[in-house]
């Protein structure tokens, strides 16, 4: 497990340095990312909690590869922030589009 999770970090790692972007924002990415292409791939709407349960699940499963890790977290917040960071627009998301589906949106022209 300890191998992988070094190839896992270098890989983040590589993300990072490649593309200039810190690690909160690869967080909001990826989260996004994994929101999206969950609900496209198993063919379920964002106001499903499948889309919304892998988020959670990547960003927590993030969080325990990195325990394992090369340079594991600083301080006892920076996980909590990660999680946070990984998490929250795609809440924002499925949250809307629930307030939308229960409130009968499901009809409007617009």
């Amino acid at each position: 497990m300890t191998k992988l999770a070094w190839l896992y970090s270098d890989g983040k790692r590589w993300l990072s340095d490649t593309f200039g972007a810190s690690e909160d924002l690869l967080h909001i990415h990826a989260g996004l990312l994994i929101f999206v292409v969950a609900a496209l791939l198993f063919r379920h709407r964002m106001r499903s909690r499948v889309p919304i349960a892998l988020v959670y699940l990547f960003a927590v499963g993030n969080e325990i590869v990195d325990i394992f890790g090369p340079s594991p977290n600083a301080s006892r917040l920076e996980p909590w922030l990660d999680i946070f960071n990984t998490v929250f627009w795609p809440t924002i998301l499925f949250v809307i589009a629930r307030r939308r589906a229960r409130a009968g949106d499901v009809n409007r022209t617009a």
